[in-house]
């Protein structure tokens, strides 16, 4: 079987953002089974780094997203995209590129695919151009992604949340298959489509060892891209709210926060007990040196990356319900908690105690290694497919 994956950036293990981890795992099951293609917006940092590296794709068909400008040129392409806004929310509109419809039917022609994968609520507006193909939209975050500012005030983003209701009710019935990936996200999607969503399987990338929380010193780790909303709005949350009463019970401890774009949280290094560390290219380095994973957010839906990372690492994890969707995962392993009082009570028992952080780590690593490998989720998407395909092949 032939799949063309579509996706709104470069599929990468190292990627600063979930939704880069997330697909990287299911393209790397899914290439062990079935012949996998690529269609993808990219930055130019990702151009680069798909010439330096190889990924699970036979064939890549790639164009580049345009650098933001400053000048005459820059305006100009400010009014485009406010042009683009009238009728198409302005995530949508930065991914809309005609160049890379015309690429879809250059991948259609040479890769010859069977079927296609659409990742993300931005890239339905290009299933058009796979009609006649049979197609899987894989929705993210219900139908409107988290970080939709738009920086036109409060009437502007409320605008552009009409757009995204327009873009799901325009685009989404022309998929052949609707997915999400949280059971909360797929009964948003059915409301608002009336159409039939199915859930796909958390996935991630297992390595091949676990860290060792209980090694580590008493230290908690919150993880993010934070030009992503959801993520600056937890980050100082933590660092205000919860942090001072965590220290209070657990004087030595730290909280750390990794990630993307930390200068936008850069104020929060001043408070007792923080450490920004910034970008990491590889997470098991700094998951080997925090006892947990403490990960709450206030906003925002979808799957959390994050703590799904965290778990296939053996690295324990607190949050609360928001922090949770999506994913079923033991008490042993994960608290989930639906106040500040509950966060500091767990966080703090696993902080005091290495012993009981080692278990949880354990516990942690033997939960994704049962349900969480791309093979698994691969094997459960080829299913889908194929039945797609059922009506095709008789």
């Amino acid at each position: 079987m032939r799949l063309l994956v579509v996706a709104p950036f470069l599929p990468d293990p190292a990627a600063a953002h979930g939704g880069g981890s997330y697909v990287s795992s299911l393209l790397s099951g899914l290439a062990e089974m079935a012949e996998v293609g690529l269609a993808a917006l990219v930055s130019r940092d990702e151009e680069m780094r798909l010439r330096d590296t190889k990924g699970p794709w036979t064939q890549a068909f790639v164009a580049r997203r345009p650098d933001r400008r400053g000048g005459l040129r820059g305006g100009l392409d400010r009014i485009r995209m406010l042009w683009r806004w009238r009728r198409t929310p302005l995530v949508a509109a930065k991914h809309w590129l005609p160049a890379f419809a015309q690429l879809l039917q250059a991948a259609r022609e040479q890769f010859r695919p069977d079927a296609a994968l659409v990742e993300m609520a931005q890239m339905a507006q290009y299933l058009p151009f796979l009609s006649g193909l049979p197609t899987v939209l894989t929705d993210h975050e219900a139908g409107c992604p988290a970080n939709t500012q738009t920086g036109l005030g409060s009437l502007g983003d409320a605008r552009d949340r009409r757009l995204w209701q327009l873009h799901v009710r325009r685009h989404y019935p022309s998929a052949s298959l609707l997915q999400a990936v949280t059971p909360e996200d797929a009964a948003t999607l059915h409301e608002r489509t009336g159409l039939p969503v199915v859930v796909r399987p958390p996935v991630c990338a297992l390595p091949s060892q676990p860290v060792a929380p209980g090694a580590a010193p008493p230290r908690a780790l919150f993880l993010g891209d934070y030009s992503h909303g959801p993520n600056p709005e937890a980050a100082r949350r933590l660092a205000r709210e919860l942090l001072p009463r965590l220290r209070a019970a657990v004087p030595e401890c730290e909280l750390w926060f990794a990630g993307l774009h930390s200068d936008r949280i850069a104020d929060l290094q001043r408070m007792p007990g923080v450490r920004i560390v910034g970008f990491v290219p590889e997470v098991h380095t700094v998951f080997a040196q925090v006892r947990l994973l403490l990960a709450p957010v206030w906003s925002g839906a979808g799957f959390r990356m994050k703590g799904l990372s965290a778990l296939a690492h053996g690295l324990p994890v607190v949050t609360n319900p928001l922090g949770a969707r999506g994913l079923a995962v033991p008490t042993s392993a994960r608290q989930v908690c639906d106040d500040l009082d509950g966060l500091v009570a767990a966080a703090a028992a696993w902080l005091r105690d290495p012993v009981a952080a080692a278990a949880a780590g354990r516990a942690a690593w033997d939960f994704a290694c049962q349900n969480v490998s791309p093979r698994g989720v691969a094997a459960w998407q080829l299913a889908r497919v194929r039945e797609l395909l059922a009506p095709t092949a008789s």
